[in-house]
């Protein structure tokens, strides 16, 4: 239901269906969220995710509201059309209901100062449920942003946040969805720079950023459920490189790639947004960038000394000897197989990607 929510939210072109597309996948994620049964941890997370989730859906329909009762209309090309045929939102009479419906998608993306909800519910889902969270939504999400522009800059201040809090916020976390839930933070704030640019080729990076950054998320999150940690912490990494070598080599190419090390296709998208932007003369924005890049790079490193150069612990040495070896399935191998695969190739030949982002920008315009 996740997966159909979002496809339909991709192929949506009125509020109405964009509405319903949003509310099928946020009540399954809700549901999913809050599964884990006996858990309170589990409970307050399904709990937050619902509250603030009804929150953001209320702000979303009142703004639809505005929006559609001012021009008469529920189509997303014909409300822009009727406000303006050259610029998106841009009369004074409508700024409250653009503002509101961009203020609920970034709730929904958890872009900063609305991420308040991502730690804790990241941390306190299942781990699968949280795989879900941080990847399927993101794409739809994207597509309804190119669709309606920017509102009065709301972008270019949820970029600015998300860029701060997602390379300060990680640093002191000892456990590794929350720290991957403070990694969207500030990598939501690469993309929605491509889409304040507004640009042809600042949405295609955007758009291939997306796409690397959703891949690498799916290939963490599969190396997670295969190592079967308990108590998600990172220090129970430490030693997997010399218990499974390959694992922690594609774990730790894969954390290299988040933070943007060179020649590593995590490095391609954040240098095609950098680009898109100092071309449009966002010199500020782009400084900020590349250091907030160097910030966050840390705690990425941060991972990848434990996973070679940190001794277990004597208590997690003696839980792992309580516990039944854990060995990775024919499934979860696969998909990290395939997903390092895509890592590789895009290294050595990003053309392929880059020619499928701008097929892809061309059908959004």
């Amino acid at each position: 239901m996740v997966a159909l929510g979002s496809l339909c939210l991709v192929s949506s072109s009125n509020w109405l269906s964009v509405y319903l597309a949003i509310e099928l996948s946020t009540l399954s994620l809700f549901i999913l969220v809050a599964q884990r049964g006996g858990s309170g941890q589990s409970a307050e997370a399904g709990l937050k995710y619902f509250v603030l989730g009804a929150l953001s859906s209320g702000l979303f329909l009142f703004g639809c509201a505005l929006l559609c009762g001012f021009t008469g209309g529920v189509h997303i090309p014909y409300i822009n059309l009727t406000l303006n045929p050259g610029f998106y939102f841009s009369e004074i009479r409508v700024p409250s209901g653009s503002l509101l419906i961009v203020v609920a998608l970034l709730f929904k993306l958890s872009v900063a100062p609305f991420h308040m909800w991502a730690p804790d519910v990241y941390d306190g889902a299942p781990t699968t449920a949280t795989a879900l969270l941080a990847i399927v939504p993101k794409v739809g999400y994207f597509s309804i942003f190119v669709s309606i522009g920017s509102a009065v800059n709301i972008l270019l201040v949820g970029t600015l946040f998300s860029l701060l809090v997602g390379a300060l916020g990680a640093l002191n976390q000892t456990k590794v969805k929350r720290l991957l839930a403070y990694s969207g933070v500030g990598h939501m704030g690469f993309v929605l720079w491509g889409i304040e640019v507004g640009s042809f080729e600042s949405i295609q990076a955007s758009l291939t950023y997306m796409g690397l950054y959703v891949i690498m998320s799916i290939c963490v999150f599969a190396i997670i459920l295969a190592l079967g940690t308990v108590r998600n912490l990172i220090v129970e990494f430490s030693g997997l490189s010399r218990r499974l070598p390959v694992l922690a080599l594609t774990l730790a190419l894969t954390f290299l790639s988040i933070a943007g090390v060179p020649p590593l296709v995590g490095f391609l998208g954040k240098w095609l947004v950098l680009l898109s932007g100092v071309v449009d003369q966002y010199y500020l924005v782009f400084f900020l960038a590349v250091l907030c890049s160097v910030v966050a790079g840390v705690y990425y490193v941060r991972i990848v000394k434990i996973i070679y150069f940190q001794a277990s612990f004597s208590l997690l040495i003696s839980s792992k000897m309580l516990r039944k070896e854990n060995w990775i399935n024919l499934r979860k191998a696969l998909l990290i197989g395939a997903c390092l695969y895509v890592i590789g190739l895009t290294v050595f030949s990003p053309n392929l990607w880059l020619q499928l982002a701008h097929w892809a920008v061309g059908g959004l315009f």
